[in-house]
């Protein structure tokens, strides 16, 4: 469909398969697809794909690099059960400003990047966003008498990093991406008029700020500070009039899950055969297994009701983990 994804790329390696025809998703060496670890810049994202699995929710226009695990975890994960994927983004230009931007069938893209300072801070920017409910509207609108509808997907992602010495530098990433249907319609008889709105979506909002600090030429740091959210949600709205009553409705239902979370990896190096890396992590979770919100005014029958039902109350818990690496190099023909 002429959008570049990592996800197919992903596909056509070894022990990788896709989730069916037509997705993005992947399945590792026999695991599910939900079984896969995905950080952004450190950030885990829990929903990443767009579209019911068709694209994946990542702009190969603001990506750097990617490392994929498949097996042997390293500790400094926490245990995982199928892959573990790290995905970079790319930190600006800090020489010039520069731009790039493409037209394709399903999406279009724009990217911008330039120094704060030169050499010193850069941004950058780059949003993705399709037009299938743009080049949908006109038909819509010329067979319905102005009723609206559509779908769309968008993903922006944005970065500063500031050089502070020759010892230190900080980075700060964010991710938003959405999928949205949504539907506008109105009817109108006998001096009556009723206006409908439907909204159905999901997506994520991430955001990390990175600290590296160099000790020495042996002992490197790096301290993380994450939030991550995803969430769903579906939302209807109807207003009626009759004469001088205006009755309102309005229905809501989300569920989600909320993470703020923060790691110190420390890399170090007593000499050449010896790789080192130890740290701590603590991931605060907060899970919104559903809950739906109802209000509706009646002027006409002096009634109101505005309440909501809790279907599970919400979860709270501690991911929390140190650990220890040690790459040994005996010779040229045996590590461990």
């Amino acid at each position: 469909m002429g959008e570049v994804d990592i996800f197919r790329s992903l596909q056509l390696l070894p022990g990788i398969s896709s989730t069916g025809d037509g997705s993005s998703g992947i399945n590792v060496r026999g695991g599910s697809s939900n079984q896969n670890m995905i950080l952004l810049d450190g950030m885990n994202i829990y929903h990443v794909d767009h579209f019911f699995g068709m694209f994946s929710a990542f702009n190969a226009d603001a990506i750097k690099n990617v490392r994929l695990t498949k097996g042997g975890f390293p500790a400094r994960f926490g245990g995982r059960l199928s892959s573990v994927l790290e995905i970079d983004m790319k930190e600006g230009n800090t020489k010039a400003f520069e731009g790039e931007g493409s037209i394709g069938l399903i999406a279009s893209k724009l990217t911008m990047q330039g120094p704060i300072v030169k050499d010193k801070a850069s941004w950058i920017v780059s949003a993705r966003r399709t037009y299938i409910d743009a080049l949908a509207q006109p038909f819509i609108m010329a067979s319905s008498d102005g009723d609206r509808g559509g779908y769309y997907f968008y993903d922006l992602n944005a970065k500063v990093n500031y050089k502070i010495s020759d010892k230190d530098r900080l980075y700060w990433s964010v991710y938003t991406g959405d999928d949205r249907f949504y539907a506008a319609f109105s009817d109108s008889y006998d001096g009556s008029s009723d206006d409908y709105r439907f909204r159905l979506g999901w997506g994520n909002l991430t955001s990390s700020l990175r600290w590296n600090h160099l000790f020495n030429e042996k002992l490197f740091s790096n301290t993380t500070v994450t939030f991550s959210e995803y969430l769903f949600d579906i939302k209807m709205e109807e207003d009626y009039t009759y004469e001088t009553f205006n009755n309102e409705f309005e229905f809501l239902y989300y569920s989600g899950i909320r993470d703020w979370g923060v790691k110190m990896d420390f890399d170090y190096l007593p000499n050449p055969n010896h790789y080192v890396k130890f740290g701590l992590s603590d991931t605060y979770h907060t899970f919104y297994p559903g809950q739906m919100d109802l209000r509706a005014v009646e002027p006409e029958f002096n009634e109101s009701l505005d309440t909501s039902f809790v279907f599970s109350d919400r979860l709270y818990s501690h991911d929390a983990y140190v650990y220890l690496e040690d790459d040994i190099k005996f010779n040229d023909r045996f590590k461990a």
